[in-house]
């Protein structure tokens, strides 16, 4: 079950993932499903969510890291049981979250974890100073903790080495420890010099999603993202009338359904030419995909939003459209 290859089509495009077990909380039960892990960022734990979103799930532990005896799970409609004898494994919170960030990275044909250790270990060993310490540290602890003890791919040393490097010489490490590190190093991978670094492939920035927010509520606030909403008030004038937001004139003008894409991307650029503090905020995202949730009250939330899993996200599409149209601009350039 675990690690398989998997993807997810969204109008017409397939996008590669992997998928792997994890209990899921719901109420008392814990149910055993397939995360699915997709390279444009999105995890499928009952519905799609962002790495962020994911990554808080864990914490709040709806996604369980640890088990105690008596405690009750599932596959649904197949089998129930309740925990016996548990053999406590050694998966934390953070290193679930870790492992699934590593993921995503090798999707996208980027260094993950420990190739990105790997390189700061050559970068320390060919100038030992406290700043590329410092980095060596921190790319030591963003490998999932359980996958530490391989990083070197030497079961007589495990992680040790690397450990000794990363911290220095204090109360965890003896100077004949570090000095016999060193010694490690340099007797199993030589002169850091002598071989080219690997290079990573530049991936996609992180996804942006981009959520309504709950009714009866106001708009959150500091906005931060919220204004590339279509609700957030943004007037913007069409064929002679003012309305209040996007929001606002698309219920007015209720396009038919063959131009309804036409009609939303003119919307989208009279926002963005009216007020170009929202235009920098949208060009701020960079190159990341915009995924569009949807108000579930819509009923086109399968067009417009990236849910379901095979949403068509044309709204997300569209701010890309808008987002790379406002560059050319600001480059002179044509549209």
């Amino acid at each position: 079950m675990s690690k398989q290859k998997i993807f997810r089509e969204v109008d017409g495009e397939r996008i590669p993932g992997v998928s792997r077990p994890a209990f899921l909380r719901n109420g008392d039960h814990h149910y055993l499903v397939q995360l699915g892990i997709y390279a444009d960022g999105m995890v499928d734990c009952w519905g799609l969510v962002t790495l962020e979103e994911f990554a808080a799930d864990v914490r709040r532990g709806r996604i369980v890291t640890r088990f105690e005896e008596g405690m009750r799970a599932a596959v649904h409609a197949t089998v129930e049981w309740e925990f016996g004898r548990v053999l406590s494994g050694n998966l934390t919170p953070e290193s679930l979250i870790a492992e699934v960030r590593d993921d995503i990275d090798d999707l996208n044909g980027r260094l993950d974890s420990t190739a990105r250790a790997w390189l700061a270990v050559d970068a320390f060993r060919a100038e030992p100073t406290e700043e590329r310490r410092a980095a060596l540290r921190a790319a030591y602890e963003q490998i999932p903790e359980h996958e530490r003890h391989m990083a070197l791919a030497d079961h007589s040393v495990g992680d040790g080495p690397l450990y000794d490097l990363a911290m220095g010489i204090g109360p965890e490490v003896t100077e004949d420890q570090y000095r016999e590190s060193l010694a490690y190093f340099e007797e199993e991978w030589g002169d850091p010099r002598a071989c080219p670094a690997p290079v990573a492939v530049p991936g996609p920035d992180p996804t942006v999603l981009l959520a309504p927010w709950p009714p009866g509520r106001g708009a959150p606030q500091p906005p931060g993202l919220a204004v590339l909403r279509n609700e957030w008030p943004a007037p913007i004038r069409v064929g002679g009338t003012e309305y209040a937001s996007v929001s606002e004139a698309w219920a007015a003008l209720d396009p038919p359904a063959q131009a309804r894409t036409a009609v939303m991307a003119a919307l989208l650029r009279a926002k963005y030419e009216r007020h170009p503090e929202l235009a920098a905020v949208l060009t701020g995202t960079g190159t990341a995909r915009i995924h569009w949730r949807a108000d579930w009250s819509d009923p086109d939330d399968g067009f417009w939003g990236c849910e379901p899993a095979d949403g068509r996200n044309w709204m997300g599409r569209l701010l890309e459209l808008v987002r790379d149209e406002l560059r050319l601009s600001e480059l002179g350039l044509p549209v």
